[in-house]
């Protein structure tokens, strides 16, 4: 059960960094509503790591400092 978990937080941080590149090239503000719609399950951003990783995602394209 624990790595199904492990498994399912890797995958929504890899669709959140891919949301949020395509949302940015888009032209529209990648905000976490913006995200989630994009995301294939819903409460990923429930996960402290997924969270995390949007900010990062964010700060990469220097919408964070």
């Amino acid at each position: 059960m624990k790595e199904s978990r492990i498994k399912r937080i890797e995958h929504c941080c890899e669709e959140v960094k891919q949301a949020v590149r395509q949302v940015h090239t888009e032209g529209l503000y990648p905000s976490e509503a913006a995200i989630s719609r994009l995301l294939a399950k819903l409460g990923c951003f429930r996960d402290k790591k997924v969270r995390a990783t949007f900010w990062a995602a964010r700060r990469e394209i220097c919408l964070e400092p």
